[in-house]
């Protein structure tokens, strides 16, 4: 029997979102992939999937797990991903995503969707992480997601025009179009509202070439920023 005919229909959403995120908790699968559930219905779902090695769950704070794709999952997608705790890093890059994409009910493109979309930004040595569909303004553009890991604002604010200038720079003329006619935006998470406001000053003092800059604070995330940089 192929693997993927145990699953549910629930069930197979659930390994798609995962898929997607590299990681997902019950609040945020809740939210993202089937609302009209009960939060209940949703974690006991969840744990099925990782009784029945779909999904791997590791503890995440004091009260919740974060989930991660499983052995079974890893084999049907042909995968190879680590099924062990995210290291620090990782976790924060995965969770910062996730919980920004749960607030504005935005999806991250897969590899797989980006590099069919978007080919001349696909290349060998290109990231094509944390990549999605931004539809916060009502009319669609390409949006990157940027996390803040605890770095001082001028470091962050050197990233982005660093990014966005590469990008520019390459030899893509559908991708220099996208990018002068305002079809791309970089949507910087962080995690205090200091840190934002800090951070759209140093944005407004020295602003990427065509193209915008979206920071949003994220309180969620405040465990991991033992610094505090400003």
């Amino acid at each position: 029997m192929n693997p993927g005919q145990e699953l549910t229909e629930l069930g197979h959403s659930l390994v798609d979102h995962v898929h997607r995120f590299w990681l997902t908790t019950a609040d945020a699968a809740h939210r993202l992939v089937c609302p009209d559930s009960t939060p209940e219905a949703v974690r006991k779902a969840l744990a099925r999937l990782a009784d029945g090695d779909w999904l791997v769950r590791h503890p995440f704070g004091d009260r919740q797990s974060y989930f991660v794709l499983g052995g079974k999952a890893l084999q049907l997608l042909d995968l190879r991903r680590p099924i062990k705790p995210l290291g620090y890093q990782s976790l924060l890059e995965r969770y910062a995503v996730l919980v920004a994409c749960t607030r504005h009910d935005l999806r991250v493109f897969t590899e797989d969707e980006f590099c069919g979309a978007f080919p001349d930004l696909a290349e060998p040595g290109r990231s094509v992480k944390n990549y999605f569909c931004d539809t916060t303004t009502g009319a669609e553009r390409l949006g990157q997601f940027l996390v803040d890991h605890d770095k001082l604002s001028s470091r962050l604010v050197l990233k982005v025009r660093s990014r966005v200038a590469k990008i520019f720079a390459a030899d893509r003329p559908a991708i220099r179009q996208l990018i002068l006619d305002g079809q791309f935006v970089v949507h910087v998470i962080t995690a205090a509202e200091h840190k934002r406001e800090n951070l759209l000053a140093a944005f407004a003092r020295k602003p990427p070439r065509h193209a915008a800059v979206v920071v949003e604070a994220y309180p969620e995330l405040s465990d991991f920023f033992l610094l505090n940089r400003r």
